[in-house]
């Protein structure tokens, strides 16, 4: 786990600060705290902050800062099949055009509630540099149906709750192509709650795409110790728009799967024996998992017969510096070794 370097910093953290006892899961083994209520039910606990997207310049509406903001949180909650509460928003407003920047958040923040049913419960704002906002989200899931990102088995098979790619597309667009090949507006992720609730009794791990699919699965890998091997073809696993984008560029898809940039999708791990289980509750929802390959003894992650550096990909924005011009370009490299 120490190998990736924010694993570095969350491990720090967890050994620095006062922590209660952990029966509810250890560090990094879920998307959310869990606090047992004592009565059968688990609070669901968690915060995300959208700063670096905004003075990178990859968020230039606020209305999508704010949308992701409470999209980044409402998908963790859905990422332990927990059933939203509300949220806090804590917002830091660029001083000189606070109210129209409001408006804009706010409109942000409410189209992603309608989508999840819920509200936001309070907070606190004032004035800053430059637009920043921490999203606290709470919820509540049934003991037994927590989710976590532990639990895979080798011969469980391997699932997105939806298409991919939309993050990186987005970066794609503003650091190698033209804004208008992936326009902001065309990043529109949703936040899978039903799906998650769906899940429950059903997935044996699962866990949210916020730092892009082999992130994801390089992070089950790890916490797992298994392999995880993706056996879809990877253009398939792209939204239309992006595998458009991709062809435009010229380079292969595993970029847009790579990229520290995700799109909030579910990605999750169920036994054999209740696939038909999970056939039957995704009609319920007029829902279509994306089926992407299966769990296997071993290590690490695989495309196909092809092993990926987990860890070389996970860290490349610390490594460039921060730098997402530098970014992108290193990971169009990986298309020009990997042509998939």
């Amino acid at each position: 786990m120490d190998a990736i370097h924010e694993n570095r910093f969350l491990s720090r953290w967890a050994a620095l600060l006062p922590r209660g006892p952990r029966p509810n899961g250890a560090v990094h083994e879920s998307d959310c705290e869990l606090v047992s209520l004592g009565d059968g039910r688990l609070l669901a606990l968690t915060i995300d902050t959208v700063d670096e997207e905004v003075r990178l310049g990859l968020y230039r509406d606020e209305e999508t800062a704010g949308r992701i903001a409470a999209i980044a949180t409402l998908s963790d909650l859905a990422a332990v099949g927990a059933e939203p509460l509300g949220l806090l928003l804590s917002v830091s407003l660029p001083a000189g055009d606070a109210e129209q920047v409001q408006r804009r958040v706010a409109a942000g923040v409410g189209s992603a509630c309608a989508l999840a049913g819920t509200f936001v419960l309070g907070g606190d704002t004032s004035e800053s540099d430059g637009l920043r906002i921490s999203c606290v989200g709470a919820g509540t899931v049934p003991v037994e149906g927590v989710l976590r990102r532990v639990g895979m088995r080798p011969g469980d098979l391997l699932f997105a709750s939806g298409r991919l790619g939309s993050g990186a597309a987005l970066g794609a667009a503003r650091w190698l192509s033209s804004e208008d090949a992936f326009p902001e507006s065309a990043f529109r992720p949703v936040p899978r709650i039903a799906q998650g609730r769906a899940l429950r009794g059903i997935a044996s791990a699962c866990m949210d795409t916020s730092d892009g699919l082999v992130a994801t699965l390089d992070q089950l890998a790890r916490l797992n110790q298994v392999a995880l091997r993706v056996e879809a073809e990877l253009p398939s696993l792209l939204l239309p728009q992006v595998d458009e984008l991709r062809r435009k560029l010229g380079v292969g898809a595993l970029p847009f799967l790579a990229a520290h940039h995700g799109e909030f999708e579910l990605v999750f791990s169920v036994p054999e024996r209740l696939v038909d289980g999970l056939r039957e509750r995704a009609r319920a929802l007029d829902w279509e998992p994306v089926w992407l390959g299966r769990v296997e003894s071993g290590e690490g992650v695989w495309m196909g017969d092809g092993a990926i550096d987990g860890a070389a990909i996970r860290n490349l924005m610390h490594t460039v510096g921060g730098d997402p011009s530098r970014y992108a370009r290193a990971l169009l490299e990986l298309s020009v070794k990997r042509p998939v």
